[in-house]
């Protein structure tokens, strides 16, 4: 009789089999990892609407300054990479049609304008040298990877593919067309994207929602109240989205920003008054150094990511509030400081300030805030070091242009 194990042919099939593999000559996958070292700005999520795509974004009216653009202090370190090596592009690479081809003796001309069109566009970047890539996440939270690889085709050529994470498709198309019109030396025909300025006299002009339609307003509030009050992710990153929208003019018509930002700073109601303690938590929420935490599988933690988008929101809710009320003049912002549920709130935001180098969109609204803080209540000031000011311009010098026009407006002021 057989005494043989059955389980004992598998094994021998399998042997067989490894056996023949380790004879051919297999194609070589370009290994990808799961979760890769977390940068240190927030990963948020969702999608931003379509009218936002040029929120709070500002781009050099014409990249071709990219070349003389001012230069941070010696002494300030600037990222970038260390030590740049092209990685060839994988055989099964599903290489995305957003891409560009130049030539490899290009390689130091093209990181350089990269650079400078990460700070141009005010993106906070993080730097791979394995492969060598950039991780971008822009303010109105559109995250983009730029990474370069060696053509496998043509060994004089690289590739710079541009590929969307996260975020508002349509938005990282206008951030994805500037970056590959710098690449390829199309900088003569290339668009400014900005932020438009809040010009009050044209807002008012086009404005069809008058002051006296409260209702609808009242209505509006209710109803992102209900949504925040629930337990729900997605609604309560609705609300806060839909806040954003309605607290900037350029959206919502200037006379409902106004009436807005009256009725949170001074609540007539449980859901403006829910809506007041709601957005001032998340806004004054610490932003950790380390703004994602991972679990065991090496990925972010849900509660943690969704906290960070939430704090991110408000930040950004009370930023254009308070400027809405620096702008209009008639909102009392001294008696709301006075009363306010957060008495440490200045102090928080000068925090936000001081964490410059590694959240730097953070410090960016946390600037406009105090700005606009310093217009309605000019004994403020006192409290605003420069020190911490001129720190976040020379991280927006290096990186950021957007963090370095506020800063400097704001260091103008202090000193006038």
């Amino acid at each position: 009789p057989n005494t043989t194990p059955m389980s004992q042919e598998p094994n021998k099939q399998n042997d067989n089999s490894s056996t023949k593999s380790k004879k051919k000559d297999a194609p070589n996958f370009r290994s990808m990892t799961i979760k890769q070292t977390e940068p240190d700005f927030v990963s948020h999520q969702g999608t931003q609407d379509r009218k936002s795509a040029g929120l709070s974004t500002f781009v050099t009216e014409n990249l071709k300054e990219l070349k003389i653009t001012s230069k941070p202090s010696p002494n300030y370190p600037v990222g970038g990479w260390v030590n740049p090596i092209l990685t060839p592009l994988g055989l099964y690479y599903p290489l995305g049609p957003c891409q560009a081809r130049v030539g490899k003796n290009r390689l130091t001309q093209v990181l350089k304008v990269l650079q400078g069109v990460f700070r141009t566009l005010s993106l906070h970047t993080k730097y791979n040298d394995s492969p060598l890539s950039a991780s971008c996440v822009s303010l109105d939270q559109v995250e983009i990877e730029v990474v370069l690889f060696a053509a496998r085709d043509d060994t004089d050529q690289l590739i710079v593919e541009i590929s969307r994470k996260d975020g508002d498709g349509y938005s990282f198309h206008l951030y994805a067309q500037q970056i590959l019109s710098a690449i390829t030396n199309e900088t003569s025909s290339s668009k400014p994207v900005m932020r438009s300025s809040w010009n009050i006299n044209q807002l008012n002009q086009a404005d069809k929602v008058g002051e006296k339609n409260n209702d609808s307003i009242v209505e509006a509030l209710e109803i992102a109240w209900g949504m925040l009050s629930t337990e729900r992710y997605d609604a309560q990153k609705l609300a806060l989205e839909s806040l954003m929208h309605m607290t900037d003019p350029n959206k919502s018509g200037w006379s409902a920003a106004k009436s807005i930002a009256r009725s949170i700073l001074h609540p007539d109601g449980t859901a403006q008054e829910g809506l007041l303690n709601a957005v001032l938590k998340f806004a004054c929420q610490e932003t950790p150094e380390h703004a994602v935490e991972e679990n065991d599988f090496g990925m972010a933690s849900f509660g943690t990511t969704a906290g960070a988008d939430f704090a991110y929101c408000g930040l950004v809710v009370v930023a254009q509030i308070f400027q809405v009320a620096a702008e209009a003049k008639t909102i009392d912002v001294k008696s709301f400081l006075d009363v306010c549920p957060f008495p440490d709130l200045v102090d928080k935001i000068l925090e936000k300030v001081r964490a410059v180098q590694s959240h730097p969109h953070h410090a960016y609204y946390a600037i406009q805030c105090l700005a606009a803080l310093c217009i309605c209540v000019p004994a403020l000031r006192s409290r605003v070091k420069d020190a911490d000011v001129e720190e976040a311009q020379l991280v927006g010098e290096s990186s950021h242009l957007a963090l370095e026009t506020v800063s400097k407006k704001l260091l103008v002021s202090l000193k006038a």
